[in-house]
């Protein structure tokens, strides 16, 4: 399950070099301006509450270092612990 995703223009996100889009996407009308929505798992969605396929999931170091690096994305420090074991744990 996923913890958190960050919305980006998709201009932004089709800057990296390996890029391309799920041809599963049909019907879809996607421009530079679309918002996309990039997961915690690097996979990246139209839609974060509508079930479908990804529209880029090609994880890989490069991709992950893009994001990071060109995006600056990152878990914000607040939401850290839902990554931490302890985080799983329930609480009693």
């Amino acid at each position: 399950m996923h913890k958190y995703c960050k919305a980006y223009k998709l201009r932004d996100l089709r800057q990296f070099s390996d890029w391309s889009e799920s041809v599963k996407q049909e019907g879809l009308d996607l421009s530079d301006e679309s918002i996309c929505y990039l997961y915690d798992d690097f996979t990246v969605v139209q839609s974060p509450f509508q079930p479908g396929e990804p529209l880029f999931n090609a994880v890989t170091p490069a991709w992950q270092r893009f994001c990071e690096n060109s995006l600056k994305f990152e878990i914000p420090q607040d939401l850290q612990y839902a990554y931490n074991e302890q985080g799983k744990q329930s609480i009693s």
